[in-house]
């Protein structure tokens, strides 16, 4: 059996861990050795600029008084949203998919590679706007632009 006193401090030498000793930081990306990680540009802002650089990305309004009471089923519609659309669209978004909430519409922004045809396009676009305006019974749009590489949206390297 343990003495009181030996059992004590082997307590205190394995909580003795502090937030100090951990290198993490919320917000900022890690750079690399040989500067080989990409960042887009917003993933190149800093934290503090969320608010006034990247506000495009909270235009919507969900949060509103009447509307932010439903913050749960929202943040579910918006994962069924992205899973779908990653899966009708596969490797084809070079950007984050933002979803914005504008009344009763909902709409889809991103940025897509130029490797299938525009009559493709033009149906996939038809085809997910379709699904969605069917699954959540209320108007979705989406908002696209085309690049013709991934290589196009890289700000810098860290």
């Amino acid at each position: 059996m343990l003495s009181g006193k030996r059992f004590q401090s082997s307590i205190y030498r394995a909580l003795s861990t502090t937030a100090t000793l951990w290198k993490t930081q919320a917000g900022k990306h890690k750079t690399t050795r040989f500067r080989t990680k990409p960042l887009t540009y917003e993933m190149a802002q800093k934290p503090e600029q969320i608010g006034v650089r990247k506000s495009w990305l909270t235009w919507h309004t969900s949060n509103l008084e009447e509307i932010g009471i439903r913050s749960g089923p929202t943040a579910a519609a918006d994962e069924i949203i992205r899973r779908l659309v990653r899966g009708i669209w596969p490797n084809l978004f070079a950007s984050e998919l933002v979803i914005k909430r504008r009344g009763n519409v909902i709409y889809l922004v991103g940025i897509v590679e130029r490797r299938i045809t525009s009559a493709k396009m033009y149906w996939l676009i038809g085809f997910t706007e379709e699904l969605l305006s069917c699954l959540f019974k209320q108007p979705v749009k989406m908002e696209l632009q085309t690049i013709a590489d991934k290589e196009e949206i890289i700000m810098k390297y860290i």
